[in-house]
């Protein structure tokens, strides 16, 4: 009998696996350039640079996080953990639209790629403002304006197409 440390997994776990590997980068990336984008806009607003990523707390602090201006840990680390999170989330999605191309050359070509960054970029509003309780929303949209929310998602999309490109092998 075959010791669980050395039992083969099944190819499904093997594939999930894979395309956690490549979501977690992904997702960092995409998730920095949308809280830069948040921040840059919220100040170009007029706002505070950390009140955006602040608000992402709302989920646990609803009242104080939404007040809370400047840096802070409890807010502005907080929300940044759970907004990278939720990138890597997303990052899931569009690696697995990217690994589900026919092969490998379309894979890697940029034109598939922005579709699927483009792609993921939209299912992300489309659930975190039309299907999620607002409780559980980004928090982006008390500080930020309709424009600049837009643009973070954007940037979100953007930054996934950017780790995919990054990713591909030199010519």
């Amino acid at each position: 009998m075959k010791s669980l440390a050395h039992a083969s997994h099944p190819t499904w776990y093997k594939s999930l696996c894979a395309t956690a590997c490549r979501a977690v980068p992904s997702g960092l990336i995409a998730g920095l350039f949308a809280a830069g984008t948040a921040c840059a806009r919220s100040v170009s607003e007029g706002g505070s640079a950390f009140a955006p990523v602040n608000a992402v707390t709302h989920c646990l602090w609803p009242r104080r996080a939404l007040r809370q201006r400047g840096f802070s840990l409890r807010h502005t680390v907080t929300g940044f953990a759970i907004h990278e999170a939720s990138a890597i989330f997303w990052a899931m999605l569009f690696e697995t639209l990217i690994g589900r191309m026919p092969d490998a050359r379309q894979r890697q070509q940029p034109v598939a790629t922005a579709a699927a960054a483009a792609a993921t970029a939209a299912t992300a509003y489309a659930v975190d403002y039309k299907v999620v309780p607002p409780r559980l929303t980004p928090g982006f949209e008390v500080r930020l304006s309709g424009k600049s929310l837009a643009a973070v998602y954007v940037a979100l999309g953007a930054g996934l197409f950017v780790a995919a490109m990054l990713r591909r092998p030199s010519r």
